[in-house]
């Protein structure tokens, strides 16, 4: 460990953490690997949580901005300082990870290295001290700036630390940097961190195998390779243009290309013809007209389930604007009366993905799903936001009451009603306290309604509940609130720990603009 271990310090190293989550056979971790020892338990005053490798992730693709250069002076002076401090009498190592800890080590990792290489530190000690960090590091940022620092290195010499660190998306990236560094390259190792990861790991690492001439590989990517848990977006243009989409809906034997060839096809166009996704979509595409022609041309005649179906839709939405004769195909195959009975049929599904595909459709095609949310939050899991969120959403002034009182008998909102804190409400433990944010986002249409929901939001140990109840409030105006609201407000306020939402309570108290 660097430095002396502080009492609310994690128990172990992430390194070992992650490997003591390794199956011994598969993809991905074992339950519980995927949340870090060093998990902070508060948010950023809405209660945004990140997701493993989220917030690099974003910064790597959509954030144009530059190092702050004081930053990278006090890393870099915090590394050299180390790297040079041979016998430790200094505490250089310690005042290194401390520095590690208050950065994002993405947003500067490459400044920081050009200066250790032009400063030309003892090799030796440079491997050590990221070997170290990397393994014994018990918080994320230093850990990465020790995977970048054996960066530097072959990675021969470190490759089954890397291949376990590159399992959690929160290092995947790193480890796919320092990997690279490699005689003879590392695509092998690369593809089989893809097939462990499914979130911003996977993203960063079919990126980085875009360029393969590897047939196998190109024909992973294009069926199974750009799906991932951010949003397939990511991956659509790489898996068109990498495994040859075009070509691949052109060829195939006699019957055409199988169907779970067309299923991905399906679900690459979708994601390119989303228009308001996070990359270039079908216009980078140079094939796309083509592709989506294509498939269009298969769907005509196999087209079957509510797959093909979300997929055809998807492409019209893009075709309506730029190509109107496969937009007039679109409509045609759109238009088959089977459809509005299939997705009737599969709002009964045990399939939580057939369901949403199902409830999808339905909204496309104009069928009421409320009770079908009703239906299963009843009978199958109380605990599903989506279904919450679908239910107050849907409901009219006949329904909301309903929706209402199966929401204060299903919920335990004496449990979620346990004190204001400074919880993000990540994990499982606060489950229910996510799906009372669903309804509180649907209450605001429903002034007075619901009140008991509110006031458990009110008192949740989550921000994002408590801004949510806050929101409500507001939208609802107090010639709206019940007796004894502005009492709860009152006694919310002089309990309230968080700064934004105190601010928020004193607004409303106040009349004023809730921002």
């Amino acid at each position: 460990m660097f430095g002396r271990q502080r009492h609310d310090d994690p128990p172990v190293s992430l390194y070992d953490h992650v490997r003591a989550h390794v199956p011994e056979r598969g993809p991905g971790l074992l339950d519980g690997g995927e949340t870090l020892p060093d998990e902070g338990d508060e948010g950023d005053g809405d209660g945004l949580v990140w997701a493993p490798g989220a917030r690099d992730g974003m910064l790597t693709h959509h954030w144009a901005g530059k190092a702050d250069p004081g930053e990278v002076e006090r890393v870099s002076a915090a590394l050299l300082t180390a790297l040079r401090d041979r016998k430790g009498r200094d505490g250089g190592d310690a005042a290194l990870y401390e520095a590690a800890r208050q950065v994002s080590v993405v947003s500067l990792v490459g400044d920081v290295l050009d200066r250790v290489v032009a400063a030309g530190v003892d090799a030796e000690r440079c491997y050590r001290t990221g070997y170290r960090l990397a393994t014994e590091g018990r918080h994320r940022e230093p850990v990465k700036l020790g995977i970048a620092l054996l960066g530097l290195f072959d990675a021969a010499h470190h490759r089954d630390e890397l291949m376990i660190l590159g399992r959690h998306d929160e290092f995947t990236l790193f480890a796919a940097v320092a990997l690279a560094n490699r005689e003879g390259g590392a695509e092998q190792d690369l593809w089989e961190l893809a097939r462990s990861v499914r979130g911003w790991g996977r993203v960063h690492l079919v990126e980085r195998l875009a360029g393969t001439a590897d047939p196998g590989l190109r024909d992973w990517i294009l069926r199974e390779g750009f799906r991932n848990e951010v949003m397939d977006a990511y991956l659509a243009g790489t898996a068109a243009e990498t495994g040859g989409l075009a070509e691949a809906l052109a060829g195939g034997a006699a019957g055409g290309p199988d169907d779970e060839l067309l299923y991905a096809a399906g679900d690459i166009l979708s994601a390119l013809c989303d228009e308001g996704g996070p990359m270039e979509g079908i216009t980078a595409y140079a094939d796309g007209e083509r592709a989506a022609g294509l498939f269009l041309g298969h769907m005509a005649a196999r087209a079957s389930d509510l797959r093909h179906f979300l997929a055809v839709h998807a492409v019209r939405g893009h075709a309506e604007r730029a190509w109107p004769d496969l937009a007039e195909r679109c409509a045609e195959i759109l238009g088959r009366p089977v459809w509005p009975e299939r997705a009737r049929r599969d709002l009964a599904a045990d399939d939580p993905a057939r369901f949403h595909r199902a409830v999808h459709a339905c909204g496309i095609l104009g069928v009421p799903t409320l009770r079908a949310h009703l239906d299963r939050l009843r009978t199958r899991d109380p605990f599903v936001q989506d279904d919450w969120y679908g239910a107050v959403t849907q409901a009219g002034p006949d329904e909301i009451d309903e929706v209402i009182a199966l929401a204060s008998e299903l919920l335990p909102l004496d449990a979620v009603a346990a004190g204001p804190a400074r919880k993000a409400g990540s994990g499982e433990a606060f489950t229910p306290h996510r799906c009372l944010d669903m309804l509180l986002q649907g209450l605001v249409a429903w002034p007075g309604r619901g009140t008991p929901l509110v006031l458990a939001g009110l008192a949740s140990p989550v921000v994002r509940n408590r801004n949510m109840a806050v929101r409500t409030l507001d939208a609802w105006g107090e010639a709206a609130w019940p007796p004894g609201t502005r009492d709860a407000l009152t006694t919310a306020l002089a309990r309230e720990p968080d700064d934004g939402v105190r601010g928020r309570l004193q607004a409303l108290l106040e009349d004023r603009p809730v921002d």
